[in-house]
């Protein structure tokens, strides 16, 4: 008996050995994107991954030897979800006069990535970022495939107004010169490195898969922002075009959108929930649109411009004003006990109380239904838009500000939820996260579908992800460049 062990060990270890492929997946249905409208279902198939990519994929009764086997018998096997609108940096609702602020970031950081594994998030884009802090952030722990893009603000600009000129090149590395800046604080040369056609050269060479702008004047109806000028824009886009990256603009008014589209960019990184005008509101998702939201909306469509609807970012707003939001039980898998204690004290609750000051009258629940009346709108241009055969991408602006309420993994998972509430099929909802995103960013290459060369981010769910969207929070492992990792090892309660 004692020979009859060792010889299977031995057996055993040689054919590891000898194992053609690293990993083999059996008895798979493969749900694998072709298109933003159309899918591929592979049943009872066998996947196989060696360093960190796909290798074949078959029904062949005659299986590769492998190093590692699991058998998927049941299950539903998908791309890794991309979240392409995601900041990386702060931890959601910190205050940063807290006196133990530095040790809830660095808290928070150490386990944000698996936050985004736990719900199925294999790769994250932060559009305003640096090859800097994406090392960061990826030497925390297991975390994502991560990207950036290059932010240019501009001085006393949306993302700079607070910023001294002088600390600018160092707190905004691709801010855009603009004319009217006090250069004479800063070096000629640190002005030359921040024209608009330098600072996007830099970028790409610094690893930038994208190049984000600004166009905000102020929020709501307010002009108190001071706005890129269209040489700048037209300078940059040029450039971004001769560097193959795809220009994406902050945006969220219908006026914005408007320049926007008639500077050509690529991707719009906020849906359309600012309409200028209150006597707009409506309240179901398929209402019609007003004329002038329509005829932006019909730019979108006859451009083919990518629309990333960011939903979460009006609902995390609104949500911070609703009592007991934190009570819901999913926060409870991505948030230890002690940041929902400190969320829930008079110092987390700032940010609450930021947002329902200065209201000039309104009760607490007419501001919430204020706030929600901006959902509705962003729904509805959302709902147009797929109708039409928009492109649409999921990114969910965690977070979009202080706000407790957007956390990363789960604020995805409740986009994937709002936008499928808005009319978004659930082939359109996989493809958002997956295949239009990978062509956006020009990620196809790596990302976007389940085929031969393609880097292996993998979800195995247990339902089917083309008859609920709660399939999305129904994964039983994830293959994150070719290692399987159980689910359960992202729960909060299992991250060390």
């Amino acid at each position: 008996m004692k020979k009859y062990i060792q010889l299977t060990a031995l057996l055993t270890t040689a054919n590891l050995a000898f194992a053609r492929v690293d990993l083999l997946v059996t008895d798979a249905t493969i749900i694998s994107p072709i298109s933003k409208s159309e899918v591929s279902i592979k049943t009872n198939h066998w996947l196989s991954i060696s360093e960190g990519r796909i290798i074949e994929i078959s029904d062949k009764n005659k299986l590769p030897l492998a190093k590692q086997t699991i058998s998927a018998d049941g299950q539903f096997l998908i791309p890794g979800l991309t979240d392409s609108h995601t900041h990386l940096r702060t931890m959601p609702g910190l205050l940063k006069t807290d006196k133990d602020a530095s040790k809830m970031q660095a808290a928070y950081l150490k386990r944000q990535g698996s936050n985004y594994l736990f719900y199925g998030v294999t790769q994250v884009i932060d559009p305003a970022n640096t090859a800097q802090g994406i090392t960061d952030f990826t030497t925390h722990n297991i975390s994502p495939n991560a990207y950036f893009c290059g932010a240019m603000p501009i001085y006393q600009g949306y993302a700079a107004q607070s910023i001294k000129y002088q600390h600018l090149s160092k707190r905004k590395p691709y801010y855009v010169h603009q004319h009217g800046d006090p250069t004479h604080l800063t070096a000629p040369a640190i002005t030359s490195l921040h024209e608009a056609t330098a600072a996007v050269k830099r970028m790409k060479k610094d690893g930038a898969i994208c190049t984000k702008i600004y166009l905000e004047d102020g929020f709501d109806k307010a002009k108190n922002i001071r706005l890129i000028d269209n040489e700048n824009i037209k300078q940059i886009v040029a450039e971004a075009n001769r560097q193959k990256l795809p220009v994406m603009v902050h945006a969220n008014a219908t006026d914005m959108h408007s320049i926007a589209l008639d500077s050509r960019v690529d991707i719009l990184a906020h849906g359309i929930w600012n309409w200028l005008d209150e006597h707009q509101r409506g309240s179901s998702v398929s209402q019609e649109l007003p004329k002038n939201v329509q005829q932006v909306a019909d730019g979108i469509l006859k451009s083919q411009t990518y629309y990333q609807p960011s939903l979460n970012v009006m609902r995390s707003l609104t949500d911070v004003m609703v009592p007991n939001h934190l009570e819901k039980p999913r926060y409870k898998t991505v948030l230890p006990t002690w940041q929902i204690d400190w969320y829930m004290s008079h110092g987390g609750q700032w940010f609450a109380r930021e947002m329902v000051s200065g209201w000039k009258g309104l009760t607490h629940q007419q501001k919430i239904d204020y706030m929600r009346t901006k959902q509705t709108n962003g729904k509805r241009v959302l709902n147009y838009l797929y109708q039409h055969g928009g492109e649409i991408l999921l990114g969910s602006d965690t977070p979009p500000a202080p706000t407790y309420a957007s956390q990363p993994g789960l604020s995805t998972f409740w986009e994937l939820q709002d936008m499928h509430d808005a009319g978004v099929d659930l082939i359109g909802l996989l493809a958002s996260a997956t295949i239009n995103n990978a062509k956006a960013y020009g990620l196809e290459s790596k990302y976007g579908a389940i085929l031969p060369g393609k880097i292996a981010n993998i979800l195995l769910l247990n339902s089917n992800p083309l008859e609920s969207v709660d399939a999305y929070d129904d994964i039983d492992r994830i293959i994150l460049n070719g290692v399987v990792h159980q689910r359960a090892q992202f729960h909060i309660n299992n991250v060390k």
